[in-house]
């Protein structure tokens, strides 16, 4: 599992996207480390000082299955996102009046059993739109960069920026995934799942 700390943000830009530049004149400089086995990503983010809102689990869940062309987490009777919602804090205005919006350890543990069964479901579907390149299970370096620049656009919200240094990141991932597992869907798996479980697709 890709563990990503809470210290990054996602604003909203002039363009209706999301962007990581904060509005804070000041901001504050922190590292964000990913881990696969022994290989550390670190990078800057800018933190914004106001205060940042997780997803509710019906915008997560919406946006998922949008994102993936229609995959549901569960099955076409109910999400599993539905199924957790007590559990994930959602108000039942009995018991609970507000929902907890808070970027939890259990939020994550949902969000990347749901992520995984949705880039599983995503990749396999015919006619995806997961990969933005001819040949899908090319290794070329431009190849992967270019689909990893599509597919942060597509589940992100993000400019199609190849030159931004986060995409050198999820390409390291590619490569890293696709060595020990000698497998290109298993690589591009584990860079869905790493876009999905990231702040910038959760967080506001």
């Amino acid at each position: 599992m890709i563990v990503w700390l809470w210290l990054a943000c996602a604003s909203t830009d002039p363009d209706g996207g999301k962007s990581t530049v904060a509005s804070d004149p000041d901001p504050t400089p922190v590292v964000e480390e990913s881990e696969l086995g022994e290989t550390t990503i670190e990078r800057e983010v800018v933190v914004d000082r106001r205060q940042l809102k997780r997803m509710t689990v019906a915008q997560a869940r919406d946006s998922m299955q949008r994102i993936s062309g229609g995959i549901v987490w569960g099955d076409e009777d109910e999400s599993k996102w539905d199924a957790y919602a007590d559990t994930l804090g959602v108000a039942d205005y009995q018991l609970r009046v507000e929902s907890d919006r808070s970027p939890s350890v259990m939020f994550q543990k949902f969000l990347d059993d749901a992520a995984t069964a949705t880039c599983r479901g995503w990749l396999e579907a015919a006619d995806s739109s997961f990969y933005t390149i001819d040949v899908p299970d090319s290794t070329e370096r431009e190849d992967v960069r270019s689909n990893v620049v599509g597919l942060r656009w597509q589940i992100q919200g993000k400019p199609k920026d190849a030159s931004a240094g986060i995409i050198d990141d999820y390409e390291a991932l590619f490569f890293k995934a696709h060595q020990r597992t000698d497998s290109v869907e298993a690589a591009w798996q584990t860079v869905c799942v790493a876009m999905f479980t990231h702040p910038d697709f959760f967080m506001y």
